[in-house]
């Protein structure tokens, strides 16, 4: 007599994570890494968005809102929105003192990565769906040479770093009869991770710059209300919490979550056909042990980041929509732990953007953005970490151009 076995509940969570970890690694695959401007984070997905100064959280446009505030997606149509965001990193590093690889001069790492991204708006009798996959986060150098002498001489490792992404979103908006409305978003992840970066025995990691992958979730809760000329919204990002990478673990003694994020602005226009945003960013790196802790637990100790963004559109006319936008956030890295950073240089601090949409019809429309990531360097004071007292003069440095392509189908 044959029985029949209901599959454990391990069993259907581990063949659902690999489901999982295999869409995620393909997509991730297309996709490449990118410099980041937010700490680890990208400046945005969205033409519309970015061209915008990244800024719009009080000021709906496309399916991305349901990843920048749930809420507001209570005022779009249906919609599905597609995005390529490619990107020419400028990254450079200029190790000194008595560690630094000083043979090389200047390292370089360069490189072009497309970003690809969409989501869907689906208005329901009561409330507003959005679903979507987005690369939020993504970061990493290649470096032709080792940043410190002893690898230098020996295997040439302590060069190289790779850090991948990717959040599949749903988000739920409900707009009450007071005209405000409330936004709940669940994130699910894929992170991939590889490096061959030095330890604090001075010898390269283990993982020896093979990929390790983890899964990760957090959430979202965004506020949202549009009056006939002013509009506000904010958004409370939960840490995003990840598994630890076992490949990592003589180097990464904490996971690689995200942190909470507070992010606030409005929207005001001042006739119809011209609107201007502003927001305000904090991110919390100091919460999360591998970022902003001390060297001796490997984290980074990286700073708090707050940050600014302003946009300006203009409706030019009944098929041209026109963009601009500036946004500045501190670097997380600072003077006193610059070395310690050299394979995660995210000093870009400025970004300077210009876009436009151009409506074929009532239901196709097509966008283009225009970034530019100024470049800016930090330079180790020597008075840091032990890294950095060793380290001391080292530079670096990042930044980047970049454009987006969109399109937008709405029935």
């Amino acid at each position: 007599m044959q029985f029949l076995v209901a599959p454990s509940f391990f069993t259907i969570r581990r063949n659902v994570q690999r489901v999982c970890l295999l869409l995620a690694v393909l997509a991730l695959m297309i996709t490449g890494a990118a410099y980041a401007s937010e700490g680890v984070f990208l400046f945005g997905n969205d033409p519309v968005q970015m061209a915008r100064g990244s800024s719009g959280i009080a000021s709906p446009r496309t399916a991305y809102w349901a990843y920048m505030n749930p809420a507001s997606i209570v005022d779009l149509e249906r919609r599905a929105d597609l995005a390529c965001y490619t990107v020419f990193t400028d990254i450079k590093m200029k190790p000194k003192g008595l560690i630094g690889n000083t043979f090389d001069d200047t390292l370089k790492s360069q490189g072009m990565f497309n970003i690809l991204s969409g989501g869907v708006i689906l208005p329901l009798e009561k409330g507003t769906l959005g679903l979507g996959m987005y690369i939020p986060s993504g970061t990493g150098v290649d470096y032709p040479h080792s940043r410190n002498i002893l690898q230098r001489i020996t295997s040439n490792a302590d060069r190289r770093l790779t850090y991948e992404h990717i959040r599949l979103v749903g988000a739920y908006g409900y707009e009450f009869d007071n005209g405000w409305a409330l936004g709940f978003g669940l994130h699910t992840s894929v992170t991939r991770f590889r490096t061959d970066h030095i330890t604090l025995g001075l010898s390269s990691t283990q993982g020896s710059f093979e990929w390790d992958e983890a899964l990760g979730a957090g959430f979202n809760i965004g506020v949202y209300k549009a009056w006939e000329k002013w509009a506000i919204g904010g958004t409370y990002t939960s840490r995003h919490w990840t598994q630890k990478l076992d490949s990592y673990a003589d180097l990464l003694d904490n996971t690689l979550d995200t942190p909470h994020i507070f992010h606030v602005g409005v929207g005001y226009k001042v006739t119809p056909k011209l609107e201007l945003t502003a927001d305000y960013k904090f991110l919390w790196w100091k919460e999360v042990g591998q970022y902003g802790g001390h060297m001796f637990d490997s984290g980074f100790n990286w700073d708090n980041q707050h940050g600014v963004k302003f946009g300006l559109e203009y409706k030019a006319s009944e098929k041209w929509v026109l963009m601009a936008g500036f946004a500045h956030s501190n670097t997380p890295v600072d003077r006193d732990h610059a070395f310690l950073s050299g394979l995660v240089p995210v000093t870009v601090e400025d970004h300077i953007t210009a876009g436009c949409t151009y409506h074929i019809n009532e239901n196709h429309e097509v966008h283009l953005t225009l970034i530019n990531g100024l470049m800016n360097t930090v330079k180790d004071s020597g008075r840091g970490d032990l890294f950095s007292r060793f380290a001391r003069g080292s530079e670096i440095m990042s930044g980047g151009k970049s454009f987006v392509l969109g399109y937008s189908y709405k029935w």
